[in-house]
């Protein structure tokens, strides 16, 4: 569903749905679901289903001035999430109506992962651009039925995409959001707290689901930045639900894993711990896989020598090609990021613009 640019496409309201196409777009104007005057507003959602079906590039939230207040923008989508589910904001663009609400609510776009816009006359040319040519949003079909046309797997939370994901694994209390959150900050580092994840010391779990950010900045192209509950801790509920939703983000050839150990911390439960991930993902993802450790402010002497003296530890490394990379979340140094990215395997080929901008920044030193 995407704006139309003409002006007179349109009523300002309407209480059905109103088409309107040109050459380059089918829009579809619906009415206010979630007006307390709409009598039937699950018929309308499920004729607007119909109408849009297999379902539409984009969807535009149109906030007018009365509704501008953030807690209200953030119900409306959290709403919109509530009907078509969470994967929405990736084929979301909210329209803002001036330039002092856009540069007060721009930080939604980090939050939701979505895109925010002010409603003028480039709108067309902004929704066009905010539409991948190849990613639509797609209605989940029901239980006794396929999705049509695409085939994206099996799990019941997928990602119709081919977006690159960072997935973060590791027990609670090892520095997974930390250790996110130190990866997306090098590419915002201006964000605000509440766009960051959640992120405290503790021993139960902070994190309750699989949790996701978009970046682009920092990679050059769009990478989706993924932080997971700890699967194995026994106060986390419904496991399998949120296993299968990971599993939707970690594919082979679609994903990096960041296996999250703490510096100076590896008991027994961490002992077999990639194997028992690898066991409930499906797959060996130790083929893709760099073992991050935390707490590098603690490390005396060399990273190479502790990890040869520890020897489970040294064995997992081994089983993920010698792949490790160590991390201080206290430090704000963008470097420790970077030297990251270059460990992931293909990285040249993932992110050729990335690989460029550091050749030629090697090439001024």
């Amino acid at each position: 569903m995407i704006l139309h640019n003409r002006p007179d496409a349109f009523d300002m309201t309407s209480n059905s749905f109103d088409t309107e196409s040109n050459k380059s777009f089918k829009v579809i104007n619906t009415p206010d679901f979630f007006d307390d005057r709409c009598l039937y507003p699950d018929q309308l959602i499920i004729d607007f289903m119909a109408l849009s079906h297999p379902g539409p590039d984009l969807f535009i939230l149109a906030i007018d001035s009365e509704n501008t207040q953030e807690e209200k923008v953030v119900t409306q989508i959290s709403k919109l999430q509530g009907i078509f589910g969470d994967n929405i904001t990736a084929n979301l663009v909210v329209t803002l109506p001036d330039l002092e609400c856009f540069h007060s609510l721009r930080h939604l776009k980090y939050r939701f992962n979505t895109q925010v816009a002010v409603a003028s006359e480039n709108l067309a040319s902004e929704c066009a651009e905010a539409m991948s040519p190849t990613i639509s949003y797609l209605f989940a079909a029901p239980a006794n039925e396929e999705a049509p046309q695409h085939d994206h797997g099996d799990g019941a939370h997928e990602v119709p995409d081919s977006i690159f994901n960072i997935v973060l694994l590791g027990l609670t209390g090892t520095g997974k959001s930390a250790s996110a959150n130190t990866i997306l900050t090098a590419g915002y580092p201006q964000l605000d707290s509440k766009d960051l994840f959640k992120s405290e010391s503790s021993s139960m779990p902070v994190t309750t689901r699989c949790e996701v950010k978009m970046m682009e900045k920092l990679f050059k192209r769009k990478v989706r930045l993924v932080d997971t509950p700890d699967f194995f801790h026994d106060q986390l509920r419904n496991p399998q639900e949120h296993i299968d939703e990971c599993k939707s983000y970690c594919k082979p050839g679609q994903c990096v894993v960041l296996l999250v150990l703490q510096l100076g911390r590896f008991t027994g439960i961490e002992w077999g711990i990639l194997e028992r991930l690898e066991k409930k993902l499906g797959w060996e993802i130790r083929r893709s896989t760099i073992v991050l450790l935390t707490h590098g402010e603690d490390l005396k002497g060399s990273l190479e020598k502790f990890i040869n003296a520890q020897d489970r530890l040294n064995n997992i490394v081994e089983l993920c090609g010698n792949r490790y990379h160590l991390f201080n979340n206290k430090s704000e140094s963008k470097k420790q990021v970077t030297e990251l990215i270059k460990k992931i395997p293909n990285y040249k080929d993932l992110f050729p613009k990335f690989s460029k901008h550091q050749n030629n920044e090697c090439c001024l030193c």
